[in-house]
């Protein structure tokens, strides 16, 4: 919320009137509704079904804002398709031919990285050590947000649009969720970053599960991604699960983290 909270700063003006209203209300300030966004649901989206993972929605749902264009709300479902095409290789890989002990790519990758922040900030277990077993945690917690979502437990997933100041200074965010069920898979989407041609799908696909991860409950210090999960998993995803190099720095893919 520090960037949010900065940038309307005593309540004085807003851009999107209803977004900041609602979650600045505390402020009293008088918000003006003349602009408030009206949605409509983005085309369903199939949920495939992995080796091992039973009780699965058939799709899962979002209300997008109407000012996003059509071939912004195509780049949307593409990102969220990734995030789920991520998932489901995931448990594909860990299943191993029926024995569930193998390791994903994914969960290699991150184990090769991440120290830091290694469970939901409401998760109550024996403490996660490494990257491989909170690779599993998360999935099994996006797991969780896919059945609320597509069974319709938790509120109607929304898909707000802002535009920030820097222009670039937001791509895809997600407020970190304290609970482990009944989450709704909201976010706000900066339009300007889908037009950008060279911002790749797959770019795009480790911003969104970023923003799936602080959904999930992960979160990090601000503007620290380098060795916290929530920065390391999504890098793997953006880097094809390849290792790091001098080439590419880290920022060559935080810079579109929220």
């Amino acid at each position: 919320m520090i960037k949010i909270k900065k940038r309307i700063q005593g309540c004085r003006s807003f851009v999107d009137t209803t977004y900041y209203c609602k979650k600045h209300d505390h402020c009293h300030c008088h918000c003006r509704y003349e602009n408030r966004p009206t949605y409509s649901e983005l085309r369903q989206i199939p949920v495939p079904v992995p080796e091992g993972i039973t009780n699965l929605p058939a799709f899962i749902y979002f209300d997008v804002d109407n000012r996003f264009t059509a071939a912004q709300r195509q780049r949307i479902r593409e990102a969220i398709e990734g995030v789920l095409l991520n998932w489901f290789n995931h448990y594909n890989q860990k299943w191993n031919g029926g024995t569930n002990d193998g390791v994903s790519e994914l969960a290699a990758c991150t184990n090769t990285y991440a120290i830091n922040n290694l469970q939901p900030v409401w998760y109550q277990g024996q403490p996660i050590l490494n990257g491989q077993v909170a690779t599993n945690v998360a999935m099994d917690q996006f797991t969780q947000l896919i059945r609320d979502n597509g069974f319709r437990i938790s509120p109607p997933a929304k898909i707000d649009y802002f535009i920030p100041t820097p222009i670039t200074s937001s791509t895809i965010r997600g407020e970190t969720a304290f609970r482990k069920t009944g989450v709704p898979l909201s976010f706000v989407i900066n339009p300007t970053q889908l037009d950008r041609v060279d911002v790749s799908s797959l770019v795009l696909t480790g911003s969104m599960f970023h923003a799936w991860l602080h959904r999930a409950g992960y979160s990090h210090p601000e503007g620290e991604y380098t060795s916290y999960f929530i920065g390391e998993a999504p890098m793997c995803v953006m880097r094809g699960f390849q290792p790091k190099v001098p080439a590419q720095p880290d920022s060559t893919f935080f810079q579109f983290f929220d």
